[in-house]
């Protein structure tokens, strides 16, 4: 038998949230030869992810495990995931705890898998922000090269090159869209110093950039839900934790260049996003008045104690001497 493992971080407040996920799980349609182990990582979660799964039940090819810690962020929790997978692994597949997939999401990412793609993703929707994160939400440039490919159905082909530079630029593929292959990457790990934003785009940048083969599936798309989220929710600069969204999002690309060996031109995107987010850090565009003066000089001390420890760190030399590593 082959083995899927889904790996769930959790964290939420309000009951039933992980519940609809797994009920998602639950009605998967797994073919014969294939097992899934679903791993739920409970990180201290104020809603316990036992209460969640008490009156689900599993029975083959489906397999829970329940793993708690103490609080360490998603992508602790996403790290003690793949460190608890069964190693005979084949193929990898992430799911947020107030996410849902479709019921043919895992057969089709296991068919794609078996006609010789090793990373797999799909579009997804977002009630309130986006109906098509792909064609509307990311960005241009996603939506353009699924466009002029003139394919209507199926699995797309993406060039690993593209599929990197689309990653670094737009970041089209949302955790829980992602199936992929365990044995392209079986070291790779989430940056566990980024607790608001970029540790996904740093992890899924180096995964792409080791698949031979990504697919988009043009036929597929995963519902985000509503729970807890410290990106989607916190997105405006009158929000306390923006600012801390803005300063991991500069650090992360500032550690790409470290992480993956990009081309001349990616290298080129992806310090274009580094002095963007470098302008927006520097002219917020909310006035500041709208800010409580206690979250402004919170946000400050935040921004220089983050940016001491990571951001100058990271600076070997100007940008515009840095070469491709």
């Amino acid at each position: 038998m082959q083995i899927v493992s889904v790996i769930i971080p959790y964290f939420q407040r309000d009951p039933g949230i992980l519940t609809r996920a797994l009920n998602s799980i639950q009605s998967q349609h797994v073919p014969d030869d294939w097992v899934v182990d679903v791993i739920v990582i409970d990180d201290a979660s104020p809603c316990p992810a036992h209460d969640e799964v008490r009156d689900l039940h599993w029975r083959e090819p489906l397999r829970l495990k329940v793993v708690s810690q103490e609080n360490g962020g998603v992508a602790a929790a996403r790290n003690r995931g793949l460190e608890e997978v069964d190693q005979s692994s084949i193929l990898i597949a992430f799911l947020d705890s107030d996410d849902i997939w479709p019921a043919n999401h895992l057969a089709r990412a296991i068919q794609a898998h078996e006609s010789g793609f090793d990373f797999y993703f799909t579009d997804n929707r977002r009630p309130g922000f986006h109906e098509s994160h792909v064609y509307t939400f990311c960005g241009p440039q996603t939506g353009e090269f699924i466009a002029a490919s003139q394919q209507k159905s199926g699995v797309l082909t993406i060039p690993t090159d593209v599929m990197v530079g689309l990653v670094v630029q737009e970041f089209p593929t949302q955790a829980s869209t992602v199936v992929y292959n365990f044995g392209i990457a079986p070291l790779l790990r989430f940056n566990t110093d980024l607790k608001a934003a970029g540790e996904d785009m740093l992890f899924f940048t180096a995964l792409t950039s080791k698949a031979t083969r990504v697919g988009f599936d043009l036929d597929s798309i995963v519902e985000c839900g509503g729970g807890l989220n410290i990106y989607f929710g916190n997105l405006n600069w009158d929000s306390p934790k923006c600012m801390a969204i803005r300063v991991d999002q500069l650090i992360s690309h500032r550690l790409l260049g470290r992480m993956v060996n990009l081309s001349p031109e990616i290298q080129k995107r992806n310090d274009a996003v580094v002095i963007s987010c470098r302008r927006e850090l520097a002219f917020p565009r909310t006035p500041i008045s709208r800010f409580p003066s206690c979250s402004i000089r919170t946000n400050r001390r935040a921004r220089q104690s983050r940016i001491s420890k990571f951001y100058y760190s990271v600076r070997p030399r100007p940008l515009h001497s840095r070469c491709a590593r």
